[in-house]
């Protein structure tokens, strides 16, 4: 059956468009007679109005966007379950968007929930936006928009007038690295991101105040860096473990980065604490399951996202005032050294 449109039902049902409206949205103004004919074309030509055209139809969208850069990533499915369980008590609806940290994925998102009429959007940007194109082309997408935003765990330069939520990761690679050296590693490598990413610079920072701190000289072939992909980090950690002068601790920046140096581990034979230290940025649930005594930084990212979607509320209601920056804390977790 041909799309069917308001304009089908008008002609068939012999009222006028703005009637049809006023059946779809329920207003006492139609007569009972009238409303039965409507709703008897309505059930014929089995119509059914888009959320885009019921949007436009009431003037006020109950669905929020979301945008996050690694669906695959335990962090951001944490978060987004955590924001869904704000948006279901206040009614509202989440459409949710990977960017695979793609900048184009992030610009066909944006131009996506422009066309939804979205009411606010939670946003965690795929790139740092650096060069001047980018950051053209990404406000002008988000501007376009009209609603509240609030970022998400990454901070780039790019989007500072917005409200945002994110973890003190600085501190928490200081914390993880410190307890490494404590512990007795004098050769700690780290695998990250590349530092043109500012997260991935504020992990190193951390990484690098601690071994500053302990007056251990910082060595670049302990570091290695790439994306954030359980590949990239497979491939880095066989390297560094085929090394005679291998790291005797290491520090892993994301979820996927240590799934794929436990990958390596395993192939090589090698366990946890007995073979290498690690301590990973955030926790792996499965790890539990199978007893790996993995040590990670805990950062509560359901938290995070019960929290973004809670300033966003707020600010659909408030709009105006100054950006807030809200920044959660964390904790290192040891299970074995």
């Amino acid at each position: 059956m041909a799309n069917v449109t308001i304009t089908d039902i008008a002609r068939e049902a012999g009222v006028s468009k703005a009637t049809v409206s006023r059946v779809l949205n329920r207003s006492a103004s139609v007569d009972s007679g009238t409303r039965e004919r409507v709703e008897e074309v309505i059930r014929k030509k089995r119509y059914s109005p888009s959320t885009v055209a019921r949007n436009l139809s009431y003037g006020i969208s109950s669905i929020v966007g979301i945008i996050v850069p690694e669906i695959d990533n335990p962090f951001f499915g944490e978060l987004l379950r955590g924001a869904s369980s704000i948006a279901d008590k206040n009614d509202l609806t989440l459409m949710c968007f990977n960017s695979d940290d793609n900048a184009e994925k992030d610009y066909k998102a944006l131009k996506t929930l422009k066309d939804y009429r979205v009411r606010g959007m939670l946003y965690t940007p795929a790139t740092d936006y650096d060069t001047s194109e980018q950051r053209k082309t990404v406000t002008r997408l988000i501007e376009s928009l009209d609603v509240p935003v609030i970022l998400m765990d990454r901070e780039p330069a790019a989007f500072e007038r917005y409200d945002g939520i994110f973890f003190e990761d600085r501190r928490s690679m200081y914390e993880a690295t410190e307890k490494l050296i404590l512990a007795g590693h004098k050769k700690i490598g780290i695998i990250n991101a590349t530092l043109d990413r500012g997260l991935a610079r504020i992990r190193q920072a951390g990484y690098r105040d601690a071994l500053e701190k302990y007056h251990i000289p910082y060595e670049e072939k302990y570091c290695y860096l790439g994306d954030y992909s359980v590949l990239q980090a497979y491939e880095h950690a066989c390297e560094m473990l085929e090394k005679d002068d291998r790291p005797t601790a290491v520090v892993t920046c994301n979820n996927n980065i240590s799934m794929g140096f436990l990958r390596a581990l395993q192939e090589h034979g090698m366990k946890i604490a007995e073979d290498i230290a690690c301590i990973g940025l955030d926790k792996i649930e499965a790890l539990d399951i199978v007893g790996s005594g993995f040590n990670f930084i805990r950062r509560d990212a359901g938290e995070m996202g019960k929290k973004a979607m809670e300033m966003l509320i707020h600010k659909m209601a408030f709009p105006t005032g100054e950006a807030r920056k809200v920044y959660l804390d964390s904790e290192v977790v040891i299970r074995k050294l």
